[in-house]
């Protein structure tokens, strides 16, 4: 079994209907059955259409109209619900399931956020309220278990589903609904499902449901036909001659995945007739949004309106999230931005003003915030959508050597996402250097403008989530237990917002400073800038760097940087250093726009004051001679002259013409 090479390019809306005119007639010769997979990915509840998101009962018309008359798989590659808008998230995202159980889904691989509750919510709860089959073949050791693939027949075809999650699901969702499950590396388990499938002749095409972003250093078994991917929320095509067709469908319902597929019975030849993408314009051309779908969403919508209306805040100013180079808001988890600031802010003054303790640092990660604060009045439904796992604020005890692992673990070797940032209080800031090899970039943390100290105790205050040790931020569990506050994230997010006057921290938290050679006192550096402004809301043009009495300034390019990291704002300054300078000295980095950061750098080659010849003074000896002897009268009309040693004047005397 193989995929031909006569595949069709990927294109968002195009329809390659001379190559389905071609092979109609051959295929009217031959044993050729036909059959169309349509694929969407990390849904997240995006139910109601609203400007942004197509919506279900739109999204429903486009899946129809992509079977074409072919037998169809209607297929998700995990993350349909969790993380999710208000009508569906309040509501348990019970109309999610509903939706999509009348959008005919047949199979969808388990995401990372089906386990956001537990394995128990996921394997009675959600199960039950779901007319579709969870896959999750490199899921172990939980009870009952997932079942690894399902198996369609499209004309006659057989045609395998294997699903899998990400290996980092453990560290993304709350250890205590986890336990004694192990999540194993998802290509492994896929390549060795289609290989038993394949042998054993239970089918005839095998499809990978892959809760997981695409590297392109995969391996997969020549048995697998097609892969749809997942979890990095990307729309991506690939169309190679050597290996299986991959795509990957976004999030929240932007893009369908859209295969026609046709197989030859007696050569056992797949091929792909056409491959395309339908974006947001293409599934909202539909003219027939379903209508049972639409009156779930609508009742949807009432039921969880009301609690949504109340207003709990106003604020002034845009707190938006990190976004990449022509893509949406929230797409770049690897920046820091207003949000995530803010969010850490409130985390910190919510530990502070409803607990016994007082927090010396807020965290919060870029991954868990699913929607922007506008300037004006905030209500319930608005501040919920930020964050809508409803997870646990908490706070830990932890040295400060381990809070500066914690930051050096922002950056992932070999991950789908290189960077999960972290947002800190507003009475933090570092500086890295991206240059410097991952787990030795962190080059100072201040902390209520002074050093970090990595022997003494801080008060982190984060979810309770991220303090678990999850993101990949093992440091974090190293200090005490987690308080048990009982305080969920939205409640603290709403009393920060009432209770203070909340506006977009102007300023960077972090900056990357990557220096050309040595501090050398007397010498020119050269600077290499990055991180100097946030990828949203930002209007710095200039940096300012000082050392000493020496200062320079540059303008900064405010390009957006590499997709799915930190480095918006960008400048290269030459800073000559002072020739008396010496030892730990402070750099002090400033923008136009507020961002006020320093590191403490060590200053070798200063010059020292000439050394003075034998026998002279600045004074001259003539001069210190005749003072010596003005003291020496004086004391004598006093009468003290008697009570001084003469041998001590005549030491003095040697002194001064030594």
């Amino acid at each position: 079994m193989f995929l031909s090479a006569c595949r069709a390019p990927i294109a968002a809306g195009t329809v390659v209907a001379a190559a389905l005119a071609e092979v109609s007639v051959a295929q009217a010769q031959e044993n050729i059955s036909q059959f169309n997979i349509a694929n969407i990915t990390d849904f997240h509840g995006y139910i109601s259409a609203t400007a942004a998101h197509p919506g279900a009962a739109m999204l429903k018309c486009a899946v129809d109209e992509a079977a074409g008359g072919r037998a169809q798989a209607f297929v998700s590659s995990g993350d349909n619900i969790g993380g999710s808008p208000f009508q569906s998230s309040i509501l348990s995202d019970e109309p999610t399931l509903e939706a999509l159980n009348q959008m005919g889904l047949d199979y969808s691989a388990v995401g990372n956020h089906e386990f956001d509750k537990g394995y128990a919510d996921l394997s009675s709860r959600v199960a039950d309220l779901a007319d579709f089959d969870y896959l999750g073949a490199n899921v172990e050791g939980e009870n009952p278990e997932l079942v690894p693939y399902g198996i369609s027949h499209l004309d006659g075809v057989k045609v395998a589903f294997v699903g899998t999650v990400s290996q980092e699901t453990s560290m993304l969702v709350k250890s205590e609904g986890i336990q004694g499950i192990t999540f194993t590396d998802p290509l492994e388990a896929t390549n060795r499902v289609a290989d038993e499938l394949v042998e054993s002749g239970e089918a005839d095409v095998v499809v990978a449901l892959y809760h997981e972003g695409i590297t392109g250093t995969e391996a997969w078994s020549e048995n697998i036909d097609a892969v749809f991917a997942g979890h990095t929320h990307q729309v991506r095509g690939l169309g190679t001659d050597n290996g299986p067709l991959i795509m990957q469908s976004g999030n929240y319902g932007h893009a369908l995945a859209d295969v026609d597929f046709s197989f030859n019975h007696d050569t056992g030849e797949l091929t792909v007739d056409d491959a395309r993408m339908l974006g947001v314009e293409d599934i909202n051309a539909c003219e027939n949004p379903d209508d049972t779908i639409a009156d779930i969403v609508a009742q949807a919508e009432l039921d969880a309106g009301e609690a949504g209306k109340e207003v709990v805040a106003t604020i002034d100013g845009d707190f938006l999230r990190a976004t990449d180079e022509g893509a949406e808001s929230g797409s770049n988890y690897g920046a820091e931005s207003q949000l995530v600031n803010m969010i850490a802010s409130a985390v910190r003054w919510s530990m502070s003003t409803n607990t016994a303790t007082t927090a010396d640092i807020g965290l919060m990660n870029a991954g868990g915030l699913r929607a922007d604060l506008f300037s004006g009045d905030v209500t319930y439904a608005e501040a919920f959508e930020i964050q809508p796992f409803s997870g646990e604020d908490s706070f830990v005890t932890l040295k400060g050597s381990d809070f500066k692992d914690a930051l050096e673990q922002q950056w992932k070797e070999g991950s789908a996402r290189p960077v999960a940032a972290l947002g800190v209080s507003d009475n933090v800031s570092y500086t890295y250097d991206i240059n410097r090899p991952i787990g030795d970039r962190v080059t100072s943390v201040t902390i209520d403008d002074a050093p970090l100290d990595p022997e003494r105790d801080y008060v982190v205050a984060a979810s309770l989530y991220l303090l678990s040790g999850n993101e990949g931020m093992t440091a974090l569990p190293r200090g005490t237990a987690p308080a048990q506050t009982g305080i969920v994230d939205v409640q603290s997010t709403i009393g920060y917002l009432a209770n203070n006057n909340a506006t977009p921290r102007t300023g960077q938290a972090q900056i990357s400073i990557t220096p050309s050679g040595e501090y050398n006192a007397g010498e020119t550096i050269t600077l290499d800038l990055a991180g100097l402004r946030y990828t949203q809301g930002d209007t710095a043009k200039e940096v300012t760097v000082s050392l000493g009495d020496a200062m320079v300034s540059a303008p900064i390019d405010p390009q957006l940087g590499e997709a799915g990291f930190g480095e918006a704002g960008t400048a290269t300054v030459s800073l000559d250093i002072p020739a008396t300078l010496s030892g730990t000295q402070n750099l002090v980095v400033t923008t136009d726009t507020g961002t006020r950061i320093s590191m403490p750098v060590e200053i070798v080659g200063a010059e020292q004051p000439a050394p003075q010849p034998a026998g002279s003074s600045v004074l001259g000896t003539g001069v210190l001679s005749g003072l010596l002897g003005i003291v020496v009268g004086i004391l004598g009309m006093v009468g003290l002259v008697n009570w001084i040693d003469p041998s001590f004047i005549q030491q003095i005397q040697q002194q001064i013409f030594a």
